[in-house]
């Protein structure tokens, strides 16, 4: 059975959440710490000494300074500290970048009830992957589904995988293709390939030749060589009518990728408003 191409080249060492990189997990190092009920003082002490040392603000500009306070912090159990570190190994500020470390502390502030999408999504891949931690599908799964209910679109695809490979078990093709057309549908340029060739080989779905095109065609609009291939290769057997209806379909999905791509622009503004500018 033909696999979706982005399956094996799925496993990637994850290049594109290494550039997103939590924004929201750092933007606490940014932000004035604000006081925990459940916060010691001590605890609170440092917060407040590694902001100042992590923004310049009261005292000089220092990053390693600032991380290892919050290492501190961490240490002693504060899950936002646990957080902040996670990002900064990420990210490599004030260290060296360290997936390990950073899988670490992402893992115990996810544990703790500190996460977001792209943390969840970071720990569920590094657990697929392998990276940083002995591969664990199960594992991969447990935390890929947390992030896909908080609207990961790397998760979508990820876990899609899992699903479409039977990896914690029985394959699911239906749920696979569920996933990658919901990530197609959010922009996920080889979620859309994907969604084109499960729908030309009728995996999980019957054949479906006019939305195969579709999806391909919308993939292949955006760069996706394969995509263009694989489209191409469907016309010969196409009459005009389904080659015509392919093709509107291709432009309304397209305007809908558009308006979530929107939606989602707009949604990240004002939440960067909301925080005052302060995300580094």
């Amino acid at each position: 059975m033909q696999q979706p191409s982005s399956l094996p080249s799925r496993f990637w060492p994850v290049p594109i959440i290494l550039a997103v990189v939590l924004f929201a997990g750092i933007t606490a190092a940014g932000a004035a710490p604000v006081p925990v009920p459940d916060r010691t003082a001590d605890i609170q002490q440092l917060m407040v000494q590694a902001y100042r040392y992590y923004t310049g603000f009261g005292a000089p500009l220092s990053r390693a300074r600032a991380l290892k306070l919050y290492l501190q912090a961490a240490e002693l159990g504060d899950a936002e500290a646990q957080f902040i570190v996670a990002g900064m190994y990420y990210r490599g500020l004030g260290t060296e970048k360290d997936q390990r470390q950073a899988f670490k502390w992402f893992l115990r502030a996810a544990e703790h009830g500190r996460y977001t999408a792209r943390s969840l999504t970071i720990i569920g891949s590094m657990y697929l992957r392998g990276t940083g931690v002995p591969q664990n599908y199960m594992e991969a799964k447990k935390w890929l589904e947390l992030a896909v209910k908080k609207g990961s679109v790397r998760a979508m695809s990820d876990l899609a995988f899992i699903y479409y490979n039977g990896l914690t078990g029985k394959k699911d093709f239906r749920r696979a293709l569920a996933l990658y057309r919901e990530a197609a549908l959010q922009g996920d340029i080889q979620a859309q390939y994907n969604v084109g060739l499960m729908y030309a080989n009728g995996i999980g779905t019957p054949v479906d030749t006019v939305r195969a095109y579709a999806w391909y065609s919308l993939a292949a609009s955006q760069g996706n060589t394969m995509a263009s291939v694989a489209r191409n290769s469907l016309m010969p057997a196409m009459n005009w009518q389904d080659l015509t209806r392919a093709q509107a379909l291709s432009v309304r999905l397209y305007q809908e990728v558009e308006q979530n791509r929107e939606k989602r622009q707009a949604e990240e503004q004002e939440e960067d408003s909301g925080k005052g500018g302060t995300t580094p």
